[in-house]
Formats: C-alpha cells, structure tokens, sequence
C-alpha cells in the first residue's frame, strides 16, 4: 500500500513540475478516454460473469448503499473542513 501511496504522490511531484509544457495539458484528454475504454472493458467482464450476474440485485444494492453513506460523508467532511479553513479567509477577503 505504501508503494501505491508513493507512486502518486511521485506522480504529482512530476506533474507540477511538467505543468507548464504544451503536450502535458493533452494529457487530461487521453486520460478520460483510457478511464472510458476501462469502465467499458470492466462492465464487460461483469456483464461475462453468471456469478454477478445472478446476484445482480443483492450486490447492487449494497453498492448502492456504500456509494451513497461515502457521498454524503464526503459532503459533511467538505462542510467541515470548508467553515473550519476557508470560510473565514472569503470573509476577510471582503
């Protein structure tokens, strides 16, 4: 995990290093249409599979569950951090 976690932020290191040279800024284009051609390569594996397939609705489910407590903790924690850090620098702004 800690490789993983080091391999990113070596990414963003370089990336702010680079950010400025023209053929970098096309990067976010390539990247879009990589992330595309996974999550249809990915639905494809998952739609080949009968395991997940029968079970669809139960794992669905859970899915969705995970997916909406992970948003709505998300939302609270940027409401959070975003009264306790930034509201009071936007006040003093004006």
């Amino acid at each position: 995990m800690f490789k993983i976690i080091a391999i990113m932020f070596l990414g963003i290191a370089i990336g702010y290093l680079v950010r400025n040279i023209r053929a970098v800024k096309a990067v976010g284009t390539t990247t879009m249409i990589t992330i595309v051609v996974l999550l249809f390569v990915m639905g494809g594996e998952i739609g080949g599979n009968e395991v997940v397939m029968r079970n669809l609705m139960g794992l669905g489910g859970e899915a969705l569950l995970i997916a909406v407590a992970a948003t709505l903790g998300s939302v609270v924690a940027a409401r959070i951090i975003y009264k306790a850090f930034f509201k009071r620098e936007v006040e003093d702004e004006r």
